[in-house]
């Protein structure tokens, strides 16, 4: 991959200034993979190692947006398989965590719900296309948490909802059975489930960023890439006098140009790492 990576961009390891790389969160095998193979090229090459965080990585992903002008403060929320976080950015590396997800991440739920569905792996494109057909009879799902005071978000109860409504309303108890659901019954039951989600996502941002008298949202993380929700939470965002900007979708899921991103700012500010790095599984940002 660093090989195919320097082959693209018609350049060699020497021509680089320095070597950054995520070591938390995540998962322990995929992060000290990416340590090792980090550490040995800043060692043999004796380039500056930078870590990152990857949460850090989304939250500026936003920078990444051509001739777009990103000024702090800004609300970010992160959202994806294994995140749902709400940030406040005062500045670089001056980051608040207001509100998280106290059980499943949206695009866990997302993933799971699909799972139930019979549909298969990512869940969440599957779901927002089959929303897409939705004639607007979808199946009306709770949005949890919604009125709570603060900003925490929960989608494990929403879950809990869709398999319910499967099998007590509709008798349907597998995925097997679900796969044969009239097509028509399925896409109202992803419209609801999608649309019952982005309700929370977009009701406690705007509240938060209207409760800071903050004039600008930025969108991270593989959910945010769903076309629903950049078009709701954008009407909304406008209806409530707010800026929102997001990176295009192959920077919304994972990908080294936002921790590229990230690392450029680090290396300005002389941000560097020892050889001692070691992964961290549950960093916090």
């Amino acid at each position: 991959m660093v090989r195919d990576s320097l082959s693209q961009a018609d350049r060699e390891l020497a021509d680089l200034d320095a070597i950054a790389v995520t070591y938390g969160p995540g998962l322990v095998g995929a992060l000290l993979v990416g340590i090792g193979v980090a550490k040995a090229i800043s060692y043999s090459c004796n380039k500056p190692l930078i870590a990152l965080n990857h949460l850090e990585g989304h939250l500026l992903s936003a920078l990444l947006i051509p001739n777009e002008k990103i000024e702090f403060p800004f609300v970010s929320l992160i959202v994806s398989g294994g995140h749902t976080s709400l940030f406040l950015a005062s500045g670089l590396g001056d980051y608040e965590l207001v509100g998280r997800t106290v059980d499943d991440a949206a695009g866990e739920a997302f993933d799971k719900v699909a799972k139930a569905l019979g549909l298969p792996y990512p869940g969440g494109p599957v779901i927002e296309a089959l929303s897409g057909e939705s004639a607007g009879d979808e199946v009306a799902f709770p949005s949890p948490m919604i009125k709570h005071k603060n900003y925490n978000f929960s989608f494990s109860g929403l879950k809990t909802a869709v398999l319910n409504y499967l099998r007590f309303d509709l008798g349907i108890t597998s995925p097997d059975e679900a796969r044969g659901m009239p097509r028509g019954q399925l896409t109202s039951i992803a419209a609801g489930f999608q649309s019952a989600v982005f309700n929370v996502l977009i009701e406690k941002t705007l509240r938060f960023a209207c409760a800071e008298r903050v004039e600008l949202i930025t969108l991270g993380g593989g959910v945010s890439a769903n076309g629903a929700l950049r078009e709701r939470f954008s009407h909304a965002a406008v209806d409530a006098g707010i800026r929102l900007v997001a990176p295009s979708r192959e920077f919304c899921t994972d990908n080294g140009a936002m921790i590229g991103c990230a690392a450029y700012h680090h290396y300005q500010n002389g941000q560097f790492a020892g050889l001692a790095l070691d992964a961290e599984p549950n960093l916090k940002l």
